[in-house]
């Protein structure tokens, strides 16, 4: 009776397993009929369907990569395909698709070393071809893009600050409430000089504009330019270069800056490693003497695919050594905040033309030396002077063409200090268009 039973069990999960694989098999159908058809979230679905349940088939994963491409999501294809490279079936299919996701994602080198490797280890003549067309495509690339020496940017939006005085209350003696629209102008370009991206010279520099209609001693004006050798050095992309910055608050002067810059760039796997240490000397403008002095900041970044989107993780050190503004009463003010940032922010492609991002930041400010304040009546006041600050925002973006596209911004600051005098709370809401030429 036992042995009965027990066989029956048997029979019955065979027929289970059946059941389940015969259903697999339909909801696979139906996510590549969708595929065929260019129903790619219809496919996606099935496919994703399919993993939920377990399943984790080489031809179920590649389906989720190449779906997933067609959908724009290029860093989550990825990590389906390098799921693939330890498999002597799919190896060189999936190390393909990586280069032309690399492609997708503008890095040019790392989808040069998938091609090439794909052309030294397949056997299929086919995918070797195909490998080496792109591959000298690139190489075309490269070199129209050393004939195209002038890259650009610019930008303009129209905005509402409801706190604007908090913006520049570092520079201020007297902290004041107001709320103002504004406008605002930003340009980048760089002019290479000699060699390619990856081995030459390049200039750059930036200026940016804000003028608030009604509070005019807010209007922040600043303009740099810098001189960088780019280089390719043990798999890290490396910049070596020196700026120059002029920055003016209502017209005056506040500060001239002469900052060096060294940055390394590497890609592990899916993600991008950045290293940057930028050390600075300061001169202030009449009235702003207090800002002498040096500056040394330390940045890390973290990108890499999370869920649907593009997650970016940061961390930077910010070390100030300034001379600080004393008065005749013996009043001192310290202007030399040591800085530890720590932040994140994730971009969703919401369509293949419109993306929307969400971060955060947590700054968290000690300043050197002891304040002291003297008040009318005479009495004294010291305390070091410290603050927390988190910053958040929600960015859209959508592209009405690969140059041209409409751009939306929500920022929100909120500043706590251990002097009431310095606590703030701000809002921002700007929209505006950006081109690249």
């Amino acid at each position: 009776m036992k042995v009965k039973e027990y066989l029956r069990g048997l029979a019955l999960m065979a027929a289970l397993s059946a059941v389940s694989q015969s259903v697999a098999a339909v909801e696979f159908g139906d996510g590549v009929k969708a595929f065929k058809t260019g129903d790619y979230q219809r496919a996606l679905t099935a496919f994703s369907s399919l993993e939920a349940r377990g399943q984790d088939s080489p031809r179920l994963k590649y389906n989720m990569g190449v779906t997933l491409v067609k959908l724009g999501r290029y860093r989550e294809a990825g990590t389906y395909f390098y799921q693939l490279l330890n498999d002597p079936q799919w190896r060189d299919l999936a190390r393909y698709n990586l280069a032309l996701t690399a492609e997708k994602r503008d890095r040019p080198l790392l989808a040069a070393k998938h091609y090439r490797q794909v052309t030294q280890t397949t056997d299929s003549a086919k995918l070797r071809k195909l490998a080496t067309s792109r591959l000298n495509a690139l190489a075309a690339e490269e070199r129209g893009a050393l004939s195209r020496q002038w890259l650009g940017l610019v930008s303009l939006s129209a905005g509402y600050d409801d706190n604007a005085y908090a913006l520049q209350n570092d520079l201020l003696a007297d902290v004041e409430t107001g709320e103002d629209s504004f406008t605002e102008l930003f340009a980048w370009g760089q002019y290479r000089l000699h060699g390619s991206p990856v081995d030459g010279w390049r200039l750059h520099g930036y200026a940016f504009s804000r003028r608030y209609r009604e509070l005019e001693n807010l209007n922040l004006n600043s303009v740099s330019a810098a001189l960088s050798r780019d280089r390719r050095w043990w798999g890290w992309d490396t910049e070596l270069g020196v700026a120059g910055e002029f920055i003016y608050l209502g017209g005056d002067q506040v500060s001239r800056q002469l900052n060096l810059v060294g940055r390394l760039v590497r890609e592990f796997g899916l993600g991008s490693l950045s290293l940057s240490y930028l050390p600075g000397y300061y001169l202030g403008g009449e009235g702003y003497e207090y800002l002498d002095g040096w500056r040394q900041r330390v940045a890390l970044k973290w990108r890499r695919p999370l869920l649907a989107g593009e997650l970016l993780a940061f961390y930077q050190y910010d070390s100030n050594d300034r001379a600080d503004l004393e008065r005749e009463a013996r009043d001192y003010y310290s202007y030399s905040p040591a800085r530890n940032s720590l932040g994140a922010e994730l971009e969703w492609p919401l369509t293949l033309r419109w993306s929307v991002s969400a971060g955060m930041e947590f700054r968290q400010s000690v300043y050197d030396g002891t304040n002291q304040l003297t008040g009318d009546d005479g009495s004294v006041v010291r305390y070091q002077r410290e603050s927390d600050r988190i910053k958040s925002w929600v960015e859209t973006r959508y592209r009405l063409s690969p140059r041209f596209s409409l751009d939306g911004k929500v920022l929100n600051i909120d500043n706590r200090e251990n002097r009431d005098i310095y606590t703030f709370d701000k809002t921002e809401f700007s929209l505006g268009v950006s081109y690249i030429f």
